[in-house]
C-alpha cells in the first residue's frame, strides 16, 4: 500500500512519467498479477506451520515488524516521491536479492522446502533486482538538488538500520527462544 502513496506524491508532469509507470508496475506485481506476492509469502508461512489468518491479523505482528511497516508508510506518505523511492526501493527493496540468494539454498537443501513453497523468494531475487536498478535510475534522474540528494542518502541509511532492527526482532521473537532451548538440551 505504501507504493500507492509514492505514486500519489509523484507529480503529473511528463518528466516524471517513467517514475509513475515504475511505481504502478511495482504495485501491479505486488497486488494484482497472477502470482500476488502477498499470497506467495503466505504460502511460505503456511509451509512453516502457521495459518494465513495468523499472518494477516495485525495483532500478531512483532513490534519491530510494526516499526518497519510504520516507517515505510511514514516515508511514503510524507516525503518527496524521490526520497521515498530512495528509502523504499533503493534502501530496502534492492537489498532483497542478495539476502534471498543466501537464504533460498538453505531453505531447499537443509530444510526441504519445495520450489512452490519458496517461490516468493525466488521471484524477488529477480524482480527486486530489476526494481532496485529502476529505483536507482529514478533517484539519479530526480534527486536534482543537494538537499534532495542528502535526504536520499539519509533515508537509505535509516532504511538499512530499520531492516536490521526488523531482522533482529524476528530473531528474538521466533528463533532465539528455540535455539536457547536447543543449546540447553545438549
Amino acid at each position: 500500500d505504501y507504493l500507492a502513496y509514492i505514486y500519489h506524491n509523484t507529480p503529473q508532469d511528463p518528466k516524471f512519467a517513467a517514475a509513475k509507470d515504475f511505481t504502478l508496475q511495482n504495485m501491479y506485481e505486488e497486488e494484482i498479477a497472477a502470482d500476488r506476492h502477498t499470497d506467495l509469502l503466505i504460502r511460505f508461512a503456511e509451509a512453516c506451520g502457521t495459518t494465513a489468518e495468523r499472518i494477516i491479523d495485525p495483532n500478531n505482528m512483532a513490534p519491530t515488524t510494526l516499526g518497519l511497516q510504520s516507517w515505510c508508510f511514514a516515508v511514503a506518505a510524507r516525503e518527496n516521491f524521490v526520497v521515498a523511492t530512495a528509502a523504499l526501493v533503493v534502501g530496502l527493496e534492492s537489498q532483497v536479492p542478495d539476502i534471498y540468494r543466501k537464504q533460498t539454498p538453505a531453505l531447499r537443501e537443509k530444510y526441504g522446502f519445495t520450489d512452490e513453497e519458496i517461490e516468493f523468494f525466488d521471484l524477488h531475487i529477480v524482480s527486486d533486482e530489476i526494481h532496485g536498478e529502476r529505483g536507482y535510475k529514478i533517484v539519479l534522474d530526480h534527486a536534482d538538488t543537494p538537499e534532495l540528494q542528502q535526504r536520499c542518502l539519509e533515508v537509505v541509511r535509516t532504511g538499512a538500520k530499520m531492516r536490521r532492527m526488523y531482522m533482529d526482532g524476528l530473531w528474538k521473537e521466533y528463533i532465539e527462544k528455540d535455539l536457547g532451548a536447543l543449546v540447553e538440551t545438549k
